[in-house]
């Protein structure tokens, strides 16, 4: 229930993000000069052709979404079947998701530039035939760049701040009671590194040139004033997110010496903020800038859509590795004219289907790959489908049979799975501490192994085997 749920959550916020940041606001208009990121003159907005054009996208991106979206709620039911099915299922839906998300633009993207260059919408004038590349340059905005961004420093102490908890005694007393990878130091060094991607990010944006809209010096500065200050004050908006979401897990792992499901779900809650802010960020941003260029009497139109035509960016005679993306200023893309942006963008994309893929046979093993218990002379060994335990025979303080399930405490898993059906894998008791699962949580009887390090519990859907497993390990 709880896994359905969150991938339901997920599925509609993915989806709901992407159309709010490409799907919507691609079709939301006329925006810097361009008409769905192909530049287009400002007169040609009536042309019946476009008016066509756009209105059949729209139709297109509602076709895209609403599918993406409906597809991504209908496969959460199968959480209730077999976790596995549904990780494989749900791995195909974000494949698609991604190729539909992006296919729909991209495409769209091509028919507008082939009928800009059809119909001579080119903003060079009436005879334009093809998209030449304009260069503008404003020292006067450039003489300003560095004043527009809030000062980076400011993350750096966020980041400081996040070994504040150290000090407490209490709080070093938690970590030291756990093994290396226990969720309190993972916890941790997750938020150092979002700390500093979000560092970097915003270094990114303040080092970023500044974009040429008009001949008038001072619209250039204010827009991008607009973009720089706003997007470093969403960066700095996120970054005390991450901090406040790792202290409060600090204060708990410190009071309760324990973390529980709430906290961990008020810790996503708290880290899915920046997320929402990024989003009305980037369309506030985005009205504010059509207010501005609506006022302008002398637009400075610099056409370099041939390097843009398919959507992505492919120019080899620039030097630039990463370039800001053509539809969303907030993103930076790899010009895929350079070898090294083409070998980047391949590798990220087979990293992906392999890891994709790596998951799905993972989860397959969990749910199919039947669970092994084996007690010779010696020792005791039980395999299954993700993680296998071998323990000597001299190494087992007792051996207990449950008949009312797993005694009642708080488990944390810390390398594993937990749904509604198995725990399997490494888990961290507030009372019994390290244990290992493999436990089908639809049979009462689970069998108690107390070895000198942790503690395993083991059961059996099949009665029989598991009395067997237990008579072999009273031997």
């Amino acid at each position: 229930m709880i896994l359905a749920i969150i991938f339901l959550i997920t599925d509609l916020f993915m989806v709901g993000i992407a159309y709010a940041v490409y799907g919507r606001t691609a079709v939301a208009g006329y925006s810097d000069g361009m008409v769905l990121g192909v530049h287009i003159r400002r007169e040609k907005q009536e042309d019946p052709v476009l008016v066509e054009f756009m209105k059949n996208y729209k139709k297109d991106v509602r076709k895209v979404y609403l599918g993406l979206g409906i597809s991504g709620v209908v496969i959460c039911g199968l959480c209730f079947w077999y976790t596995s099915i549904f990780m494989c299922v749900w791995c195909v839906w974000f494949l698609c998701y991604i190729v539909g998300a992006v296919g729909v633009m991209f495409r769209n993207h091509r028919k507008l530039y082939d009928l800009k260059i059809q119909y001579r919408w080119g903003t060079l004038g009436e005879d334009t035939e093809d998209s030449t590349t304009m260069a503008g340059v404003d020292t006067k905005t450039m003489m300003h760049s560095e004043r527009m961004s809030l000062p980076l420093w400011y993350h750096i102490v966020l980041i400081l701040i996040l070994a504040v908890p150290f000090a407490f005694k209490g709080f070093r007393i938690y970590l030291g009671t756990f093994s290396e990878n226990s969720q309190g130091w993972i916890l941790f060094l997750t938020s150092v590194i979002v700390g500093v991607v979000f560092l970097w990010i915003a270094w990114i944006f303040k080092r970023g040139a500044n974009r040429i809209y008009s001949e008038n010096s001072e619209l250039n500065f204010r827009i991008n004033y607009l973009e720089k200050r706003s997007w470093s004050i969403c960066f700095l908006v996120a970054n005390i997110c991450n901090t406040i979401a790792w202290l409060y897990l600090a204060y708990r792992m410190t009071k309760e010496e324990w973390i529980y499901n709430l906290d961990i779900i008020i810790y996503v809650a708290v880290m899915c903020v920046p997320a929402i802010i990024a989003m009305a960020t980037s369309m506030w941003i985005k009205k504010q800038k059509n207010v501005l260029q609506s006022e302008d009497e002398t637009p400075m139109y610099m056409d370099d859509d041939y390097y843009w035509r398919n959507g992505w960016y492919d120019n080899p005679g620039d030097p630039r590795l990463f370039v800001q993306d053509r539809f969303n200023s907030m993103n930076y893309t790899t010009n895929v004219g350079k070898p090294a942006g083409r070998y980047m963008f391949g590798g990220i994309c087979i990293v992906v289907v392999v890891l994709l893929f790596w998951m799905c046979i993972v989860f397959l093993r969990m749910d199919f790959t039947p669970i092994r218990l084996i007690a010779d002379g010696t020792e005791v060994r039980i395999t299954s489908g993700y993680t296998n335990t071998t323990m000597k025979k001299k190494e087992i303080r007792s051996v207990k049979l449950l008949e009312n399930g797993l005694p009642e405490d708080y488990y944390n898993r810390t390398n594993g799975s937990s749904d509604e059906k198995q725990l399997l894998g490494k888990f961290e008791g507030k009372k019994t501490g390290k244990c290992r699962m493999y436990v089908w949580l639809d049979q009462e009887n689970v069998i108690e192994i107390k070895a000198t390090d942790y503690t395993v519990f083991i059961n059996s859907k099949d009665e029989d085997e598991m009395n067997t497993w237990y008579q072999e390990l009273l031997k």
